[in-house]
């Protein structure tokens, strides 16, 4: 496998996020979002959308990481979604993702939240370093109305490497 390129994201790559977070599957592990809804996220100062792939290739995937300058919580990552799960790219492309936020930014710690139920992701985050720090029981709503629970997770900027 070659390098991982990263970049930020544009509005004219919003149709890409879009279509990836609404693949199939995806309706249980991620929330979807309008195109205003990301146009909105996209112009907020302390929010950055990153979209990579393989050098000189197309996009594979794309993550929403907020609160880039908060000093105490640190940079959320919102959101993360790979076109093609399984195929190796999601934990380079992850671990280029933290890279850049402890690169870019001050942000002392990186975290998120993900479903219980995301067991792959939840490995994935294990795997690059990320720790659970507690529970948000029945803090989501899914779209059959079913509430289920969430998972802190983070990673500090002292444990990476």
């Amino acid at each position: 496998m070659s390098e991982i390129s990263l970049r930020r994201g544009l509005a004219s790559d919003i149709d890409f996020c879009m279509t990836t977070e609404r693949l199939p599957g995806y309706d249980v592990l991620t929330a979807c979002w309008t195109e205003v809804e990301h146009l909105r996220a996209l112009e907020l100062a302390d929010t950055r959308y990153l979209v990579g792939g393989y050098a000189a290739g197309p996009l594979f995937g794309f993550a929403i990481v907020e609160r880039v300058n908060d000093p105490h919580e640190g940079a959320k990552l919102k959101r993360i979604a790979v076109t093609q799960p399984a195929v190796g790219f999601g934990v380079p492309f992850l671990r280029a993702v933290i890279g850049w936020v402890f690169e870019s930014t001050a942000a002392p710690r990186l975290w998120l939240d993900v479903f219980v139920h995301n067991a792959r992701a939840r490995h994935v985050y294990r795997k690059v370093g990320m720790r659970e720090d507690g529970l948000l029981r029945q803090a989501y709503v899914q779209p059959n109305g079913e509430r289920v629970d969430r998972v802190i997770m983070s990673v500090l900027r002292t444990e990476w490497s």
